[in-house]
């Protein structure tokens, strides 16, 4: 049943360890049905043969406009269209642009060519469009009462909050770099903050899909290009972590090579 949300595309059961709380899962789903077919105006007679569905057409009709345990019933249309819009604004934040901008860095930087501004304008707009899907992510959350009651919004809104302190981070990496051209220990930090993060993110997007009951058209192309950037980012990471690189790059693949002198450093 968690399956058959709005549109197919939203799961609102909830769960509970003990049956009582079974039942009343399943009631408020069938409020929600009814709430379906009294916005898109239209009525689906197959709803009527679980009880729960009919008497949750009934009370949607007459309570609709009112907000119970949190959740913006009148609200709840837009609900499919700000979804779309977080899971692609964040997925092309933590699963595209941030990895992405990293191995087209590396790939850059092994030419020998100075790549701080590939790392800065990429980072900026993942940055851009991460946060701009956390707002549309915590709209959902807003109108679907789940702002606090789950996994995915509780570590995805941590893995952005954190994420904000990166280009200080970066920042303070750059000045110490110009000042004494060499990596020290903020580089470390820095380089692995952004690498620990940009895992948690790619990991919560699965969470996502799981929490929104999302069909295979959704999870298997998030699953593919996830899985190939992520894998090809670990890789990456790993190979120049263990052999060090070519003589023209430094051990922290993924922290641009600022100016010509950085590869004698």
């Amino acid at each position: 049943m968690e399956s058959d949300g709005i549109n197919g595309r939203l799961s609102l059961a909830i769960y509970y360890d003990e049956h009582l709380y079974q039942l009343l899962s399943l009631a408020w789903l069938g409020f929600f049905h009814g709430l379906e077919e009294k916005f898109q105006g239209q009525i689906n007679m197959n709803y009527y043969v679980d009880p729960a569905v009919f008497f949750g057409f009934v009370f949607a009709s007459l309570f609709s406009s009112v907000s119970a345990g949190g959740i913006v019933f009148v609200d709840l249309p837009l609900v499919p269209n700000y979804a779309k819009a977080h899971g692609i604004l964040i997925g092309l934040a933590v699963a595209v642009v941030l990895p992405g901008g990293a191995i087209l860095m590396r790939l850059l930087s092994s030419k020998g060519k100075p790549t701080v501004w590939v790392h800065v304008g990429t980072q900026l707009v993942g940055w851009v469009l991460m946060i701009s899907g956390l707002a549309m992510g915590a709209k959902v959350g807003k109108i679907l009462d789940r702002l606090e009651n789950n996994a995915h919004t509780i570590l995805g809104t941590v893995v952005v909050a954190l994420l904000l302190f990166q280009p200080l981070f970066g920042f303070l990496h750059h000045r110490r770099f110009m000042a004494t051209r060499k990596r020290g220990k903020m580089t470390l930090f820095h380089v692995w903050y952004g690498r620990v993060l940009i895992l948690l993110g790619m990991l919560n997007g699965g969470f996502g899909l799981k929490l929104a009951a999302n069909s295979p058209g959704g999870n298997i192309p998030y699953g593919v290009v996830a899985g190939v950037i992520g894998a090809t980012y670990v890789a990456m990471v790993v190979h120049f972590e263990v052999t060090g690189g070519s003589k023209t790059s430094s051990r922290t693949p993924d922290v641009p090579e600022e100016t010509s002198k950085s590869q004698s450093s």
